[in-house]
């Protein structure tokens, strides 16, 4: 209920009137309602994942496009998908995920994602450096960057999203449905430090589903 009353959804919004056999852009308006903190907020870490996730339903009742869904293993298609880098699903090019993320330095200089952010020094062998400040003060190692994407208190975004013409080749009613989901854990993350299957489950299991609405739409 906390999380539910911190954020606020608006829309769909069209920029193109619909039509049969075209491409279709909307957007939503997600609205931080809170006062005093960011959304998401709350850890030092870079795990609390809260995404949207769209769906346009066509007139026979058939979800012919989305955004926001989850592989086999329930992470998100984005760069940590075995799914996605197996070429088995898409990539999801208009998640709109609000999730902060580490950085580091690889090798070639460029900044990389990284779930579980490690000292190393480049050589042979990897070798673990252990830090000056223990890790589970700071929740991280130090000197590792993180990549914010919350929304600040009072402010606001507005994801766009492209549907394809494919996906809009019948006329009648279309619906387009929408909710912010949340979990505290993502996936991969939990597979890297050797969750059980049952923790997992249970993670994708007890997903909150925020902010649920449909919006009906015809098509000529």
């Amino acid at each position: 209920m906390t999380l539910e009353a911190s954020v606020d959804i608006k829309g769909p919004i069209f920029y193109r009137n619909p039509k049969a056999g075209q491409p279709l852009k909307i957007g939503y308006r997600v609205t931080n309602t809170s006062e005093g903190h960011n959304l998401p907020s709350g850890s030092l870490g870079a795990q609390p994942q809260l995404w949207l996730n769209v769906a346009l339903i066509d007139p026979d009742g058939c979800r012919v496009w989305e955004s926001g869904y989850l592989d086999s293993n329930g992470d998100l298609a984005d760069m940590h998908s075995v799914d996605v880098a197996k070429g088995r699903i898409p990539r999801d090019k208009d998640l709109f995920n609000l999730q902060t993320k580490f950085l580091i330095n690889n090798v070639r200089g460029t900044d990389r994602e990284v779930a579980l952010p490690l000292n190393f020094s480049i050589d042979q062998l990897t070798l673990l450096r252990p830090a000056n400040i223990p890790v589970s003060v700071l929740n991280h190692p130090p000197l590792i960057r993180m990549e914010a994407h919350s929304i600040p208190a009072l402010d606001h975004r507005t994801p766009k999203y492209h549907i394809p013409a494919a996906a809009m080749s019948k006329r009648g009613t279309y619906r387009l449905s929408v909710r912010m989901r949340s979990r505290t854990e993502p996936i991969y993350f939990m597979r890297q430090i050797h969750s059980t299957p049952d923790m997992i489950r249970r993670m994708n299991e007890n997903m909150l589903d925020l902010r649920i609405s449909s919006h009906t739409f015809m098509v000529k």
